[in-house]
């Protein structure tokens, strides 16, 4: 006795083919067919951070209130530091809120590849979405300290005004810039793991040489065009000026070279993370 199986309809199937071209940058309509990756990573890891904690979401902001609390006894109390009339306390918070962002991203987006190494050789996506996804835990814990600036504000009768409808474009600058240096750290991290180590004693110097904990009046004013080559500067500053209405903000030429600079990171930080994309999975 003799049956006839019926063929069954074939499975869908991705074919991966690779051309021996180096694309410079990333293909975006590749990108974008994953997005949902990048939420479903990005929501892994806020969950990750935070399980098996007893104060869960309050680590989000109480790192940032402790600084600030130190930086206000170091710099307001004992250096006597200039801050333009505001106290030390909110002065010092609001620094630490585009400095955690720009940290936060770099730090995220540099070292996103070797713990997802299963995923890199086991698996085909665009590796992109790793430190893309990074972004998600950093943008919840901003938007948190935000909403303590808030209080902050109030408690502290300093108030909100119209500048602070400028305050995404200095986080955004900060975004791109972390961002951009955060693909290329990311991308050579993968084949040589000084990266990591290295990473975080970068973060530390940048931290001092950033008016994060002092006001750019604090620096000589000789220095100053030379200190604003930083442009964390004139993020960090920008930011004040729009939370605090701190008397100074960055000259004109110091917000369009910091916009020059932060997108050119990123065209970088996309270009070679694009050229050594593909040897990842054979290094990592």
């Amino acid at each position: 006795m003799s049956s006839v199986q019926a063929d069954a309809p074939a499975e869908p199937s991705t074919r991966i083919r690779i051309d021996g071209r180096i694309r410079h940058f990333p293909d975006i309509r590749e990108l974008a067919r994953y997005w949902q990756l990048v939420i479903t990573l990005g929501r892994r890891d806020i969950t990750v951070r935070y399980r098996q904690t007893i104060l869960g979401t309050v680590w989000l902001f109480a790192g940032a209130l402790v600084t600030a609390g130190l930086f206000s006894f170091v710099f307001g109390r004992i250096a006597g530091l200039p801050t333009g009339g505001i106290p030390y306390f909110p002065f010092s918070y609001a620094g630490l809120l585009a400095w955690n962002l720009f940290s936060s991203v770099l730090s995220g987006a540099g070292s996103s590849l070797a713990p997802n190494s299963s995923l890199i050789s086991k698996i085909y996506f665009p590796r992109l979405v790793l430190p893309l996804s990074t972004l998600a835990s950093t943008f919840v814990n901003t938007l948190l300290s935000f909403g303590i600036m808030v209080v902050l504000l109030f408690a502290y009768g300093i108030g909100i005004s119209f500048q602070m409808l400028l305050l995404p474009v200095w986080l955004l600058l900060g975004t791109v810039l972390a961002m951009g240096l955060g693909l290329v750290l990311g991308a050579f991290s993968v084949a040589y793991r000084d990266v990591n180590y290295a990473t975080p004693v970068l973060v530390s110097v940048l931290l001092y040489l950033s008016p994060v904990a002092y006001s750019l009046a604090a620096v000589p004013a000789n220095l100053r065009d030379v200190y604003l080559l930083n442009p964390l500067a004139t993020v960090i500053e920008g930011t004040r000026w729009s939370l605090l209405g701190t008397p100074y903000l960055p000259p004109a030429w110091a917000i369009a070279y910091t916009v020059v600079l932060s997108i050119a990171a990123l065209a970088v930080g996309l270009m070679v993370f694009s050229r050594r994309e593909q040897g990842f999975a054979d290094v990592i």
